[in-house]
């Protein structure tokens, strides 16, 4: 049987043609490769923190004093009369503290501290119609604390660095009143105003350095009930202190962070 040239090349293109169908269909059966999915990624925020370090209080606080003149109290005068002088109460150096919540990536809730420390609380100016109160004297060595509650707002768009500024308030005691010029001192509770701010440098997810400085505004009231005057002895008067303490707490220390992301309550 003679074949021409015409059916030889049908023949050749129907043989590629099936062969071409064969290699797809096997191709079909096998199984299709897809690119690993990525793993999901791990949320390391860390909603809790403590902050321990070094906190120098300025006490830029001023005082009007008042009290009664012995020898007005003796021709039954009771009436407190202006001291003429001032009063403010020294700087404390202490070891500070801070602790606080993320309640969302932004906003902290703060409360901090320090450890109390005794100054004194002296007398400012003089007066040549008081004499006995000279420049400088010591009226009572005071234990003074106040406790910052504050909301802060972070900005997290300067890579580790994370600067915040705050407010709140600030209830303020004093723990112990030493007997100076005055006796049996009587310092009253305060609460105030208190702007912080600052900022935290993150050197990995947990440790970080802390930058602070807070300023509080408050107004106390306090009295003693006797003076301890100098060739005298001690006079029953009473002897009023009326305060602005007003102090600034700068503060530098170590940051710890801490906590799991998925706490229900929180805002993330």
């Amino acid at each position: 049987m003679n074949f021409s040239i015409s059916d030889r090349l049908a023949g050749l293109i129907g043989g590629a043609v099936l062969a071409f169908s064969a290699t797809a269909a096997q191709a079909a059966d096998l199984p299709s490769l897809k690119a690993p999915e990525a793993p999901p990624a791990v949320d390391d925020f860390q909603p809790f923190f403590v902050k321990v370090g070094f906190t120098y209080v300025l006490n830029t606080t001023s005082s009007n004093l008042s009290g009664q003149s012995p020898t007005a109290l003796a021709r039954g005068i009771t009436t407190a009369f202006p001291s003429g002088v001032g009063a403010t109460i020294g700087d404390v150096p202490t070891l500070g503290f801070e602790s606080g919540i993320y309640v969302t990536r932004h906003i902290s809730v703060n409360i901090g501290g320090g450890i109390p420390m005794y100054v004194n609380d002296k007398t400012v100016g003089f007066n040549p119609a008081n004499p006995v109160l000279a420049n400088g004297t010591v009226l009572t060595r005071l234990m003074p604390a106040f406790v910052p509650m504050t909301v802060n707002w972070h900005f997290d768009n300067f890579g580790p660095i994370r600067p915040y500024i705050g407010a709140g308030i600030a209830p303020g005691f004093s723990f112990s009143n030493q007997n100076a010029f005055l006796t049996s001192v009587h310092v009253g509770n305060s609460i105030g105003a208190v702007i912080a701010a600052g900022a935290d440098y993150m050197i990995d997810r947990h440790w970080g350095v802390s930058l602070d400085v807070k300023k509080t505004f408050a107004y106390v009231e306090s009295y003693a009930d006797g003076m301890n005057i100098p060739g005298v002895g001690l006079v029953p008067a009473k002897v009023y202190q009326n305060t602005h303490f007003e102090p600034w707490a700068f503060s530098i220390g170590i940051l710890y962070r801490f906590g799991p992301s998925d706490i229900p309550f929180l805002k993330y």
